[in-house]
């Protein structure tokens, strides 16, 4: 018998990995660990499958449920690598010098936020995502398929294994998720999941008080929480690190002429993370747009109803 025996859980992410998937083993394994607890946690919550007497809108939801409860430590833990590589890290800028060594420099395939942002979105988030009704939004699944194709590139999926730009992955995989931890609360209560909606306004509620006070304080803690931080990481330092940084580090490593592209890196791989993150930039713009609109609409309610005044005397 040999002296070291391989996980065959390993042996079989490493496989997929080389043969089959374009994620490296982490990833897998990351991806497949997240789909395994989806269905779990969705035939746990399924009042079809476990009646129950106590029941309430994660019966009614039980997939949307089931992915809340995934996602929100998932963001965690993408969050804690993200600040703590980002803006605690003593040692992140020793190599990183010029645009070529911020780009081509690192490599590290055991890197856990590009794990989780190539490996639980393309095996886990995207089929959750085209499968659960409550789920399935055309511009999420845009900004997830995109997610996992940058996450990809950059984890050397389509350059032998060689990373490009790995001293970004920790921004873009780490530090913007960290308004997502408040959002995976609010979001379960948003007016179009209708069930958690209405349960948490319903006047049933009221045999309750303390209990429902403290849910409805939290979400409206957490709105306030999620608004402040998508607008510093994302709405105003995502479009920053992108068109201060990662673009011109992009366009100066893969056109330096004092240097040749690492064996095995695509051109196009350069000019693919361009237009991507560069998209991802507005598209964090346009969505911290909606955001300002909805504060201003909360500290300035009367524009509305001298709209409706107006409709109404014409």
């Amino acid at each position: 018998m040999d002296a070291i025996h391989q996980n065959p859980l390993i042996d079989t992410a490493t496989t997929l990995s080389t043969h089959y998937l374009p994620l490296t083993p982490i990833a897998v394994l990351i991806g497949v660990t997240c789909l395994v607890a989806q269905i779990f946690l969705t035939l746990l919550l399924d009042k079809r499958i476990f009646p129950r007497k106590w029941q309430g809108p994660w019966n009614d939801l039980p997939g949307f449920t089931a992915h809340q409860l995934i996602a929100f430590p998932l963001m965690c833990i993408l969050s804690y690598y993200g600040m703590r590589d980002w803006f605690y890290n003593p040692d992140k800028e020793v190599g990183n010098e010029t645009s070529y060594d911020r780009v081509f420099g690192e490599t590290n395939l055991s890197d856990i936020p590009l794990a989780i942002g190539s490996g639980a979105i393309l095996i886990w988030d995207t089929p959750t995502s085209l499968l659960v009704p409550a789920l399935q939004d055309p511009l999420m699944l845009f900004h997830h398929v995109g997610m996992f194709l940058v996450a990809a590139t950059m984890s050397g999926a389509f350059s032998g294994g060689k990373m490009i730009g790995y001293y970004y992955a920790c921004y873009y995989f780490g530090v913007i998720e960290i308004s997502s931890i408040p959002l995976t609360y609010v979001d379960v209560f948003h007016p179009k999941y209708k069930y958690y909606f209405e349960w948490l306004n319903h006047k049933k509620n009221v045999n309750r008080p303390v209990m429902m006070k403290v849910i409805q304080g939290v979400n409206e803690l957490c709105r306030i929480v999620f608004a402040i931080l998508f607008l510093i990481f994302r709405g105003v330092y995502f479009p920053y690190v992108t068109f201060k940084g990662t673009i011109p580090d992009l366009w100066h490593a893969y056109n330096d002429e004092t240097k040749q592209l690492p064996d095995g890196v695509p051109m196009w791989t350069g000019y693919f993370l361009i237009c991507f993150v560069s998209l991802f930039a507005l598209l964090q713009c346009y969505w911290g747009m909606l955001i300002l609109k909805q504060i201003y609409k909360m500290v300035v309610p009367g524009d509305s109803g001298k709209k409706k005044k107006k409709k109404k005397s014409n």
